[in-house]
């Protein structure tokens, strides 16, 4: 009841912009998010902008090992040792998979090949680059009013970072179909394909209309049977981004997902998360923004970004 009426306080001033929204294309946008839970952005697909970000990207990953440690090491696993994390889906922490000597960290580390080929994870997150052309990519003026007029008010862009996928021989975490519980009624996340996606380097699965179909729900994650016996693969509400780089995803994803495991290559998928503002806010966003690249967002873009998370000072 308190963060109910918390998240009322949080949202005054901050309704959504009625003529933005009742425009043809965005109005498109909304209606097709609306009844089957995503929607797909293809902006960005072949442009210079898109080119200077994802020589950005590798640049941080791959030359400044700029990638979160510790970071679970498939090469540390042992199928008999560890059964009850497999079969938990590795569900913990860093710090817990850590204590089990799961992990490699930035000590352990020589070079990014050095670190593929030594530990082989399944995934190296990026925080979010703290600039303008990036935190702007999530703050796209087209993207905006789709997401002010589906969540009804101006949310909070709440986390934003990178992610880097491999072949894995495990399920781990979000590999598995699950619903994400971030929010109970207002919540949207944004995929952004930083490399052209196919079937085998580990594409993202959605089931359409699962937002309000609720047959399959209460768990931490589903198995495949369990998904496949209501919705079964190749079927119209089974959605599987086959999709150029530069495309984003809109998505509600309370919604059934799962990130698909690359069988070759990677996958690089930029993640974005939207929820509710919140008077008088305790829990930081899971990036941190210096002031000049808030000062390099506009009016409208800096009405998503929370206080704390850029400096006084």
């Amino acid at each position: 009841m308190l963060n109910e009426a918390l998240e009322v306080l949080g949202r005054l001033g901050r309704s959504a912009d009625a003529a933005r929204i009742a425009a043809d294309e965005t109005r498109q946008k909304l209606d097709h998010l609306r009844e089957h839970g995503y929607v797909i952005f293809d902006h960005l697909v072949g442009t210079e902008r898109l080119a200077k970000l994802q020589a950005d990207y590798r640049d941080r990953l791959e030359t400044r090992l700029d990638f979160d440690t510790p970071t679970l090491a498939q090469s540390k696993i042992d199928p008999q040792r560890d059964a009850d994390l497999i079969k938990s889906n590795f569900f913990g922490t860093p710090a817990q998979l850590a204590a089990r000597g799961l992990t490699f960290d930035k000590g352990d580390i020589q070079s990014y090949e050095q670190a593929v080929r030594d530990f082989r994870p399944s995934t190296l997150t990026t925080r979010m680059p703290d600039t303008a052309e990036w935190f702007g990519l999530w703050l796209d003026p087209r993207m905006l009013p789709v997401i002010e007029g589906y969540l009804g008010f101006v949310p909070v862009l709440e986390e934003a970072f990178i992610r880097r996928n491999y072949p894995s021989d495990f399920v781990v975490m979000n590999h598995a179909w699950h619903r994400d519980t971030n929010h109970s009624r207002h919540l949207l996340k944004a995929f952004f394909f930083l490399n052209d996606c196919t079937l085998s380097n580990g594409p993202h699965h959605y089931i359409a209309g699962t937002v309000q179909d609720r047959r399959l729900d209460g768990g931490r994650y589903f198995s495949e049977e369990e998904v496949r016996a209501l919705y079964p693969a190749g079927s119209a509400r089974d959605i599987i981004s086959v999709v150029p780089a530069g495309t984003i995803i809109l998505e509600d994803t309370r919604g059934l997902h799962k990130a698909g495991i690359p069988e070759e290559g990677y996958r690089d998928l930029g993640f974005a998360t939207f929820l509710p503002p919140i008077a008088l806010r305790r829990r930081p966003a899971l990036y941190r923004m210096s002031r000049g690249t808030y000062a390099g967002l506009s009016e409208e873009q800096r009405r998503y970004i929370p206080p704390q998370v850029v400096p006084a000072s």
